[in-house]
């Protein structure tokens, strides 16, 4: 087994297709893949995206190779002329091409039990069981494409492939291999700390004195919807000091940041508001106007969430406002659709509906249009009812109308998390 140090290890991720370039598609590989090596205290550098060119690929990879020592790449492994990573390694390298034959048993299999007669296509099929010679099969139980890794003059060359069900599973293969290969001295590990209500400028005020006394750790703020996670870095000799470390560095900004801090990694506001749910026995209910049914799309990702989740209803017109809600008309002639009335008469009136512990009701302007001089894009009123317990709170978001959609779906979910942890 290899010795190697984690501050030796750098990182570089290519990712090819056209469809990337163009904007045609989101790139949702390299993120994963960044995520995945981060959890292997392997250091991600650059991230790099280009079109299906082999000889911009062969350009890339002569960069990469320059600066990194592990590079992985996606795409360009199918059997079209347009897949043409496989070719740009291999001259690249400089080591010619050969067919696998546990590939080319493993596609004939593939399409025999999908009934796909390929004998008259199977020299193109064949095409995905080229690996440059010496190269490690990295085997795809999703698809045809045959994954591998290279060493070429130090640097490790990992190609997989674009679809990212295949992707994943086939890099979480190579992982597995790399940590039995090497054995790794050092460690980098990463937490995301997870704030709301809170802004991104407050946050780094009331951290920054605590993180300058900690030489081992690298912090840094990320914006999004309204959630300002806090990315915490930590490098120890060992996996078990680096832990200890991110937990005493957790506990710090969970004191400094108070109720603002909901959550850690991949817990999502709707996920807390469940385990609140859970914890404390009550039913949810949602009256949506602004959002367009956000908060039920979010709350309904999670798996047990239909025994606390009873309805949500998306009253978008005045009309339904009154007819479905029982919101008063005088309400909306006096005040307006957007107001503190109407919010809260959405929320008590879908509880009152469905008998509900909780009511929520959400009413904005989310733009562009629709705004007057007294009520501007962005004006949104959330109204809670828990119980005999209502709060009302207004609203002025900031961005595009997806944006202030998706950040006032969050602020309502924030403000039922807050409530609950009251609730003994």
């Amino acid at each position: 087994m290899i010795m190697r140090n984690v501050d030796m290890i750098q990182a570089e991720i290519i990712t090819v297709g056209t469809e990337i370039i163009l904007g045609q598609i989101v790139d949702i590989n390299a993120p994963y893949i960044a995520k995945a090596l981060t959890e292997k205290g392997i250091q991600v550098l650059f991230q790099t995206s280009l079109n299906d060119n082999k000889e911009l690929l062969k350009s890339a990879l002569k960069i990469a190779a320059s600066r990194a020592n592990l590079v992985i790449t996606t795409g360009g492994l199918g059997l079209t002329a347009n897949d043409i990573t496989r070719e740009a390694v291999s001259e690249f390298s400089g080591v010619r091409l050969i067919h696998n034959k546990e590939a080319c048993v493993r596609i004939q299999k593939l399409a025999e039990e999908c009934h796909e007669d390929m004998s008259n296509f199977m020299d193109e099929h064949n095409k995905q069981a080229l690996i440059p010679e010496g190269a490690l099969v990295i085997t795809n139980d999703g698809g045809t494409a045959t994954g591998f890794s290279l060493l070429c003059n130090g640097v490790e060359i990992v190609c997989l492939p674009g679809v990212p069900r295949e992707m994943e599973s086939m890099l979480n293969k190579y992982l597995d291999i790399y940590c039995e290969r090497y054995t790794l001295v050092g460690c980098r590990l990463a937490r995301d700390i997870h704030t709301f209500g809170i802004s991104e400028r407050i946050v780094e005020d009331l951290i920054k004195d605590q993180m300058k006394k900690e030489e081992q750790v690298k912090t840094m703020t990320l914006v999004h919807n309204g959630i300002v996670t806090v990315n915490v870095l930590a490098i120890a000799e060992k996996r078990e000091n680096a832990l200890n470390l991110l937990d005493r560095i957790e506990m710090d900004i969970r004191k400094e940041l108070g109720n603002a801090v909901f959550g850690v990694d991949d817990q999502t506001l709707e996920y807390v508001v469940f385990t609140l749910l859970k914890k404390c026995n009550k039913t949810v209910v949602v009256a949506e106007s602004c959002s367009g049914g956000l908060v039920s799309d979010k709350l309904t990702n999670i798996s047990g969430i239909s025994e606390y989740f009873l309805e949500g209803v998306v009253a978008y017109s005045n009309r339904a406002k009154i007819d479905v809600l029982n919101v008063p008309e005088e309400f909306i002639v006096k005040y307006g659709a957007v107001s503190s009335q109407v919010a809260q008469a959405m929320a008590g009136g879908i509880q009152k509906k469905s008998s509900a512990n909780i009511g929520i009701g959400i009413t904005g302007i989310a733009g562009p249009t629709g705004a007057t001089k007294d009520k501007p894009v962005g004006l949104v009123y959330i109204g809670i009812v828990v119980d005999d317990y209502v709060e009302v709170k207004e609203y002025r978001f900031r961005g595009s109308r997806i944006g202030i959609k998706n950040i006032s779906a969050n602020a309502a979910l924030n403000m039922v998390r807050l409530r609950l942890m009251q609730v003994k």
